[in-house]
């Protein structure tokens, strides 16, 4: 037969610990603390002029609302695109600050006005920080056209089935 009284006390602390331990988890989670990050996300949206209903939306169900806002507000301040066309990207992609930094290099190193292709390429990328490098180093380097570098590095992994020998 067990004896419960000794066992008890020797797990006394468990419940106490167990407490301290969430505490701590709940404090290091992004999101988990209450702060205002759906309301800056939804402010910033919304004085950019995105409608009511689209920017709670985006707002709420994005993942880290606040790289959500910046990454609209940078990226229309920044290269004179549309909020309303950042919204739909940035709302689209799981780095939307990496999509602002990469639209903003490309605008920054090659282009003289608003386009969107550079931010549609940005948010298909998987890693776009990187692909800002590529368009940017191939257009220094080798003088390509922008839209060449946009299209070449955004089909960086692409290989034709031909090249290889044939068995």
């Amino acid at each position: 037969m067990i004896n419960f009284q000794r066992h008890r006390a020797r797990w006394s602390w468990l419940p106490l610990t167990s407490s301290v331990v969430s505490i701590l988890v709940l404090s290091a989670v992004p999101g988990a603390a209450a702060d205002d990050e759906f309301f800056e996300c939804t402010t910033e949206l919304l004085d950019k002029g995105i409608a009511t209903a689209e920017a709670t939306a985006a707002c709420s169900s994005a993942r880290f609302p606040e790289e959500l806002g910046n990454c609209v507000v940078d990226i229309n301040n920044l290269t004179g695109i549309g909020a309303a066309d950042a919204l739909s990207v940035c709302e689209r992609t799981r780095r939307p600050e990496e999509v602002a930094n990469c639209t903003v290099d490309i605008h920054d190193g090659l282009l003289t006005a608003s386009n969107t292709t550079a931010m549609e390429y940005c948010g298909r990328s998987l890693f776009p920080e990187r692909y800002a490098t590529c368009v940017v180093d191939l257009n220094d380097a080798a003088e390509l056209a922008a839209d060449d570098a946009l299209t070449r590095c955004i089909r960086a992994g692409y290989r034709p089935w031909e090249i290889g020998p044939r068995l």
